[in-house]
């Protein structure tokens, strides 16, 4: 009998270091998802400008607007960048 109660007490102590890790495991996969859509929507930016860009230089607008455009995707793609290799270091 005193084998059984070890036993349950084993149990026990197992379950309630179970439930920091699931939280923990659980707030590291909302920060992934987080990140992920956050990438995304970096993405979709990305394109977006580099079609503004493509659109006003075959329209000859003024250099003003083209390196502002430049500008922004440059920004926009060091962004997705370091987010990319925080996210692949992140999943090593």
């Amino acid at each position: 009998m005193f084998v059984a109660e070890e036993a349950m007490d084993e149990n026990s102590s197992n379950n309630t270091a179970i439930g920091p890790k699931l939280s923990e495991l659980e707030g590291l996969q909302k920060e992934h998802d987080e990140k992920s859509s956050k990438i995304q929507e970096l993405k979709k930016q990305i394109e977006s400008t580099k079609h503004r860009l493509e659109n006003k230089e075959k329209k000859g607008d003024k250099m003003g607007s083209f390196n502002a455009l430049s500008k922004k995707y440059i920004s926009l793609r060091e962004e997705y960048n370091a987010m990319l290799a925080e996210k692949s270091m992140g999943s090593k």
